[in-house]
């Protein structure tokens, strides 16, 4: 078993394949470790992870090393990639770049390296592999969000968009009925509830924030009942 993955089904019936969408994950392995136990998950079950798998939290490399093992293990994975995760490549790809300064200078420590060139090749091709946005028949899933305002939102909308800001508001009209999912902009507990009925549903608890009343949580959502799994963060600053 691999963070709660079941390698085989038991004689118990039919099981039904479950989709699971998770938020920004910002360095938290032990965080990120504890909401997959809680999800049980089998083979054949989908997981969405809506990017920002680095920064801020104690082990971006943990982070990145336990989706690596799900996605070697056979797990159905959708990664995406989040303003964070392209920060951190660009660091390495393009030193040149505003963002790519930003990034070391302010979080890539996390990462335990002295120099972006030192990170080892397997995590470049990694985000290089990541996943702008996934189009499902009735979700639309992506880190930031979609030009909404455009005629075809999900033909038109830029990198910019999905990994930064977003234009427009979203309207499931424009996306032939589905409904966005996104993490990137924090929102509380009850935000995240409430927007489980809309348009549009955040899952970007600022898990790294901590003890703050309705925030502080890795949230992932069970798409086939739209039931929301919380998991505290449990891990500590370096």
């Amino acid at each position: 078993m691999i963070f709660g993955l079941t390698d085989s089904l038991e004689n118990t019936g039919e099981y039904i394949y479950v989709r699971y969408a998770i938020g920004d994950i910002h360095g938290g392995v032990k965080t990120l470790k504890a909401l997959l136990n809680n999800l049980d998950l089998r083979h054949g079950d989908h997981l969405i992870i809506l990017g920002d798998y680095v920064d801020r939290g104690p082990d971006s490399k943990g982070v990145l090393d336990s989706i690596m093992q799900l996605v070697e293990a056979g797990c159905d994975v959708t990664a995406l990639l989040g303003n964070h995760d392209d920060m951190m490549l660009k660091a390495i790809t393009d030193p040149t770049d505003n963002f790519a300064r930003s990034w070391f200078g302010d979080w890539g420590e996390s990462f335990g390296i002295d120099d972006p060139k030192e990170v080892p090749e397997k995590y470049v091709y990694f985000l290089e592999s990541l996943h702008l946005i996934a189009v499902e028949q009735d979700y639309v899933f992506v880190h930031a969000g979609l030009a909404f305002d455009a005629s075809d939102p999900i033909a038109e909308s830029q990198p910019h968009h999905m990994l930064w800001q977003e234009s427009g508001v979203p309207d499931r009209r424009r996306l032939d009925g589905r409904v966005v999912v996104t993490g990137h902009y924090i929102r509380s507990i009850e935000e995240i509830r409430s927007s489980l009925k809309s348009d549009r549903i955040y899952l970007d608890n600022g898990a790294f924030t901590g003890d703050l009343p309705e925030y502080g949580n890795l949230v992932a959502l069970n798409l086939n009942t739209k039931e929301l799994i919380i998991q505290p963060w449990l891990d500590k600053e370096i």
